[in-house]
This record gives C-alpha cells, structure tokens and sequence, in this order.
C-alpha cells in the first residue's frame, strides 16, 4: 500500500512502523482516528520478546499523545476470546482514555464485530462498558 500511494505521489508523509513499539508524532496533531482489523494483532506475540500487554500499552500510550484533546478513535476488531478484550480495554484505560465497546451482532459467531469508541483528554467518571449491538434477530424483522 504505501508504494502504491508512493507511486501516485500522494499528499502528506508515509510512515511504516510497528504499533507495538509505539510512535512519535507531534502532541495532540491528529483531529481522531479509526482503525479497522489491527489492533487485536497487538495480543499476540511473534517474537518470544514481545509482551502483547506492554505492546497494547505502548499502541494506546502512542496514540493518547498523538490526538487532541476531545479526540474520538473507533477501533474495529476481533478478540480472541475475554483475555485479549481484557488486555485491550485496560490498556487502553491505562493511557487516559474513556469511552465504550460496541459489540454489533453479540449473538452471532460469524458477524460479532467489537468497536472501541474512545476519547482523548476529556477526563470524566466513564469507564470502558459495552453495548449490545444489533442482533441477527433486529435484521430478520427489518
């Protein structure tokens, strides 16, 4: 991908970099973030070095810094079971940030998705809670 938008000679830097390792930007220079299918990657250890708890740490820690104040991130993904959803909200917690899981279809084995919707800065007595999403069931009667 970031040959392909070398290649096109797009607008704004191109980074590559492990998120485990965390990263160094500018505080507070990005507006929000979304992330779709990566974080859940953070809980698995390829090396017998890596610590996926500290890698989650140090992803949050990274991207607390990096968002403004107020800033919203929704991170799509998919657990492996209550320890990795464990290891994932109480890292991101650590870091300063409040806000909600949304689980969409929580009945399902197949369409189960998992939102981490978190904000940056504002500190409020929130903790990270989930939310049943829409089942199976809400679409058949649609």
């Amino acid at each position: 991908m970031l040959n392909l938008a070398a290649a096109k000679e797009v607008q704004g830097g191109l980074w590559q970099f492990d998120i485990g390792q965390g990263w160094k930007v500018r505080p507070g220079v990005f507006d929000g973030a979304i992330s779709i299918s990566t974080i859940q990657w953070l809980c698995v250890a390829a090396k017998k070095s890596d610590n996926p708890f500290k890698r989650c740490c140090k992803f949050f820690q990274s991207l607390y810094d990096s968002l403004r104040i107020g800033a919203r991130a929704v991170l799509q993904f998919y657990p492996d079971g209550k320890n990795q959803l464990e290891m994932i909200t109480t890292a991101a917690m650590k870091s300063g940030f409040t806000g909600g899981l949304v689980v969409d279809f929580p009945n399902s084995t197949r369409a189960k998705k998992y939102y981490l919707v978190i904000e940056a800065g504002v500190r409020r007595n929130l903790a990270i809670i989930e939310i049943k999403g829409k089942t199976e069931e809400d679409e058949e009667n649609e």
